[in-house]
């Protein structure tokens, strides 16, 4: 058996990038699906400040490899097999830090759901997202389905889903799926951007803010409020706080403009 990686982790200083690369198409088997959960792993136990999801190769990801799904003949084997591949995306779902889906071309059915479970989705103005899942008869199997109705409605979810629309990534942006479209050939230097942006913020309020958008999607405005209080405390008792406070009380005192801070992420 081959001991060849489908995904890897890298980074650069704090800017961590998990690749896809099981070239033509980046398809999602069990082993890419292992291989993520373990650069996911990676991912966390280091102190980088964001996360980039990105792919070599022609598409970001064409969906699964149904040449294995045969094997899965059994109820519970379906189900532990759904299991373990929706848990390694929920875990980069939950990741403390900013994450960023870079795609190109195509990301179809688990290449689109993989990118709806990160923070950002840049886009190179070439690639599309389709869930081609209703024309074999099932559905996203990974959690699209709620993940679109989060973004873009009910009504766009079911268009999306069910008449297995193919959206470009002009398209999808008008729709909020995607964050931003950039040219082609600058969807690298435009990634690098945001995520550096984001790994000199501020880390503690960051992952703040997800924590509230995670209890606002799991339990509505009340939830994400009460979660909020618990979270206050903390981090206005961060060295990024105080010398956020410390800078803004400075000129408030003498009239000038605050000046762009590079935080620590402490």
């Amino acid at each position: 058996m081959s001991t060849e990686k489908f995904v890897s982790f890298s980074r650069k200083d704090a800017i961590g990038y998990v690749t896809l690369h099981r070239p033509p198409d980046n398809r999602a088997n069990r082993k890419l699906v292992a291989d993520l959960g373990d650069a996911v792993r990676e991912a966390a136990l280091s102190d980088v400040r964001v996360l980039v999801v990105n792919a070599e190769g022609e598409n970001f990801c064409m969906g699964g490899d149904f040449r294995e799904w045969s094997t899965y003949n059994s109820y519970q084997k379906r189900k532990e097999r759904w299991q373990f591949s929706n848990g390694i995306l929920s875990a980069l779902e939950n990741l403390t830090i900013p994450t960023i889906a870079s795609v190109h071309g195509r990301a179809n059915g688990f290449g689109f759901e993989l990118a709806l479970h990160t923070d950002f989705v840049i886009a190179s103005e070439e690639a599309n997202f389709r869930f081609t899942e209703a024309t074999i008869a099932v559905f996203p199997l990974a959690g699209g389905v709620q993940r679109i109705a989060e973004r873009a409605g009910r009504n766009v979810a079911n268009r999306i889903v069910m008449l297995a629309e193919n959206l470009s990534a002009s398209q999808a942006h008008s729709l909020n799926i995607v964050s931003k479209v950039v040219p082609h050939e600058l969807i690298g230097d435009e990634t690098l951007a945001m995520a550096t942006q984001l790994a000199e913020g501020p880390t503690r309020a960051h992952a703040a803010t997800k924590a509230v958008l995670g209890a606002w999607a799991s339990g509505g405005i009340h939830h994400a409020d009460a979660q909020m209080i618990e979270l206050i405390p903390a981090v206005l008792d961060s060295e990024d706080v105080r010398a956020g406070i410390d800078s803004a009380a400075k000129a408030l005192a003498t009239g000038g403009a605050r000046p762009a801070l590079k935080f620590t992420g402490k």
